[in-house]
């Protein structure tokens, strides 16, 4: 029987910061959008989202696939899928609850943000508009990224099986996928919405699989992260130097440069990094943020069971609900931002929202604690995935 990996709690504190950079991200006309690491360099916090996952996954179902069997794994799969399909719907639904409060009761034009008016096709047809998000086809902002994790962990056990059959070849398929993906952009699903989703599957498999395919290996204690000043220099000198480029391509950097090194200046931003197909710089740019991460962190710094750690813990642990309700909440913050946006209502946003992500988050932590037998054994390994 395969022995299961103790949890690692770097994974959920990544994704916690994850989560609560998505809802400041996802509230429109955030002035606090642009201080996050996306205006420093061509990832963002999805990759670290979709990274984690895959990475979880693995360390879920590897053990289901090793000890019952593919089909065993499968249908834990698809029951995780089912979960997050409903999760999806009923998400959409409370969302749409309120952009109706803010459009009807708070008399603001829907036209007013694009995150009111993706709800639009819900309000016009809803049958056609209810039809089309049963299959993922129709999806309102912010939703793509959760029907792209619906697929990946739907194939998530063939990829599973595939690396335990033939090894690396696994990940040398996916690699195939993604480089598909940047030679044909246009293969994406479409989005009733906004004509196709913000995600490619065929590219963003890419970053799911490498972090399951990480995770496998990691447990099978055949690679180890060599722990190297000059591959933390080198991924630092990376990161540092494509936020030096995106700075010095923008309108601010532009501005404060001396006239006599304007010309010198990047006139465009950092080349390869569309974030629909996972250009190969977003890609490079998230692989060095990896290694630094790894490097810098280790698994068992004093810090990480320090009380603001726990509380991201905690927020990683249960990622779900906590990304299902920071998209209601961002929601609700984009059609306050239209109604008033001064800076009281800016920091009020902010507060409220990840005030109300900690305080889910750590009472959906408590509730799992008194519910968990204590046990003399190694604790499981098998992250809540998102």
């Amino acid at each position: 029987m395969q022995q299961r990996q103790a949890r690692d709690a770097r994974l959920d504190l990544f994704k916690g910061m994850a989560l609560l950079i998505i809802f400041i991200n996802h509230v429109g006309g955030n002035p606090l959008a642009k201080l996050m690491p996306a205006r420093f360099g061509p990832s963002d916090s999805a990759e670290i989202f979709v990274f984690i996952s895959g990475y979880a996954i693995a360390l879920a179902y590897g053990p289901v696939l090793a000890e019952r069997g593919f089909a065993a794994c499968q249908r834990k799969a698809l029951d995780r899928c089912r979960q997050l399909w409903v999760a999806n719907i009923l998400t959409m639904l409370v969302s749409a609850l309120v952009v109706a409060l803010a459009v009807h009761v708070g008399d603001l034009p829907m036209e007013s943000s694009n995150r009111l008016q993706s709800f639009a096709p819900l309000f016009d047809t809803p049958v056609t508009a209810m039809a089309w998000n049963l299959v993922l086809m129709y999806l309102p902002f912010a939703f793509d990224i959760l029907a792209l994790y619906i697929l990946l962990v739907a194939v998530a056990p063939l990829f599973l099986w595939t690396y335990a059959r033939f090894g690396y070849a696994a990940i040398a398929l996916s690699l195939l996928l993604y480089l598909v993906a940047q030679a044909a952009p246009g293969l994406i699903p479409p989005n009733l919405w906004d004509e196709d989703w913000n995600f490619s599957p065929l590219a963003w498999q890419c970053v799911f699989f490498l972090g399951t395919s990480l995770a496998l290996v990691v447990r099978s204690g055949r690679v180890r992260l060599p722990q190297s000043r000059w591959l933390l220099g080198g991924a630092l000198a990376l990161l540092a130097g494509m936020a030096a480029w995106k700075f010095a391509a923008s309108d601010i950097g532009q501005a404060l440069a001396p006239a006599a090194l304007r010309d010198w200046l990047p006139e465009e931003t950092i080349p390869w990094a569309d974030k629909d197909t996972l250009g190969p710089m977003r890609l490079l740019h998230f692989l060095a943020l990896v290694c630094a991460a790894a490097l810098l962190v280790p698994r068992d710094a004093g810090w990480l069971r320090s009380a603001p750690a726990r509380l991201l813990i905690a927020c990683g642990r249960h990622s779900l609900p906590v990304f299902c309700v920071g998209v209601v909440l961002s929601i609700a913050g984009s059609a306050l931002l239209v109604a008033q946006d001064d800076a009281l209502m800016v920091l009020a946003v902010n507060l409220v929202g990840i005030a109300v992500l900690l305080a889910l988050a750590l009472v959906l932590e408590r509730r799992r604690t008194r519910r968990q037998p204590i046990k003399p054994t190694v604790p499981s390994a098998m992250p809540e995935t998102p």
